[in-house]
């Protein structure tokens, strides 16, 4: 129970960031958002309910929005890593870009908004199909979550910054 409250303290910015992510990208669709969740020690650490969105595109990528947003500030923060390393700021941008990169993957819940605002379209619109398989792309994620892909993915981001993006 230590080790489930310990690490929902320290990757909390990454939840935060995670629950932004989905609102961003409501807003920029145009979907009305009822109330965020930005942190909580639950089953679901976060959420944000929303009206659902007029298109499916825009569903993809209220789904995907933590990907996108959580993945940038990562990269960021490992870009601003300098030597020597050792440095409250470089340990500061190092512990941000770990909380923020472990909460990047969308959730299951995510997967099955996605899933249900799909399978709710299908027969007024056969184009939504496009939509599924974004949604087996997320349960895939959240799958391979429990072999510790979100440690891969945030060493991977690590390693483009390093490389690719040299602030």
């Amino acid at each position: 129970m230590f080790r489930y409250y310990f690490f929902a303290i320290i990757t909390a910015p990454g939840v935060v960031v995670h629950e932004i992510g989905h609102a961003l990208f409501c807003l920029l669709a145009g979907v009305k958002i009822h109330h965020i969740k930005f942190f909580q020690f639950k089953q679901t650490a976060g959420y944000v309910i929303h009206d659902e969105p007029k298109n499916i595109f825009a569903s993809i990528t209220i789904s995907f929005g933590p990907l996108i947003i959580n993945s940038f500030l990562t990269l960021l923060c490992f870009a601003h890593l300098n030597a020597p390393y050792f440095t409250w700021l470089n340990l500061l941008f190092a512990w941000l870009a770990l909380a923020v990169g472990l909460h990047a993957i969308p959730s299951t819940g995510d997967a099955q908004t996605l899933l249900s605002i799909t399978n709710h379209r299908f027969w007024r619109n056969p184009f939504v199909i496009v939509a599924y398989p974004f949604a087996l792309i997320l349960y895939l994620l959240n799958l391979l979550k429990r072999l510790h892909a979100d440690v891969v993915y945030v060493l991977l981001l690590f390693w483009l910054a390093r490389f690719y993006f040299k602030a």
